[in-house]
């Protein structure tokens, strides 16, 4: 009998503690990466525009497009052997944005508390931003274009510029739900570009604003208390 309660006192628990992102780590995978744009392979995620993020694993068969080193700089994996990268820039008003899309195992429930968490990587670039965001919504976003989305979003940060080559820095938000959100999509959604130069001595056109992120283990969970949606390092 005690064993029985004790197992229906942890199972409420157990669904807070769910992550809802399916494939979170980007380790199931049909292939490969040896080629750049090659996100496809990470399984259940996909892009909204037309922007082709980039795929990195320990199995590549190229380094340009393995792990530690490679076409973008970089980055042991936070956990596990893969990870993604995209591109945020633009060159005098002519934009390129790329985003990653991926449905939830669940719709969100309205009026819950959720927590996402994520960890990413500056690559090898001039500038950084001081946040990336994330959207859910109910349907699918597709846009036929490379050009930014901007739409509302809950940003996600540290509270300083992501500037950090060397270690994965975590970045969080809390989220509200409306309710039946199923999909979440990642990247910078703010009206302004808000680039940081992070290197005394630009390898390209200081006009040229762009930044490189790589990211890794991505979390969508729900929560009691808000304050409780903390990273921890």
């Amino acid at each position: 009998m005690k064993s029985l309660f004790f197992i229906l006192f942890l199972f409420p628990l157990s669904l807070f503690s769910q992550n809802l992102v399916i494939n979170s780590d980007f380790e199931t995978k049909s292939g490969c990466p040896n080629a750049s744009g090659q996100f496809v392979l990470a399984e259940e995620w996909f892009s909204p525009n037309i922007g082709t993020p980039d795929y990195f694993n320990d199995c590549s068969s190229t380094l340009e497009y393995g792990t530690e080193f490679n076409c973008k700089g970089g980055q042991i994996p936070h956990s596990g052997h893969g990870y993604m990268g995209f591109l945020s820039e633009n060159l005098h008003n002519n934009e390129f944005f790329e985003y990653l899309e991926t449905h939830l195992n669940e719709t969100l429930k309205s009026d819950q508390t959720y927590c996402i968490k994520l960890y990413v990587s500056l690559g090898d670039c001039d500038f950084a931003l001081d946040e990336l965001g994330a959207v859910f919504s109910q349907s699918m976003i597709k846009i036929p274009q490379s050009k930014k989305i901007v739409i509302p979003y809950l940003p996600l940060t540290n509270g300083s510029v992501l500037s950090d080559t060397e270690k994965w820095m975590c970045i969080q938000g809390v989220y509200k739900a409306k309710g039946g959100e199923k999909y979440l999509t990642i990247g910078y959604f703010d009206k302004e570009d808000k680039f940081s130069r992070v290197r005394p001595n630009p390898k390209n056109d200081p006009t040229f604003k762009s930044a490189y992120y790589f990211i890794d283990d991505v979390s969508v969970i729900q929560v009691e208390d808000a304050s409780s949606c903390k990273c921890t390092q």
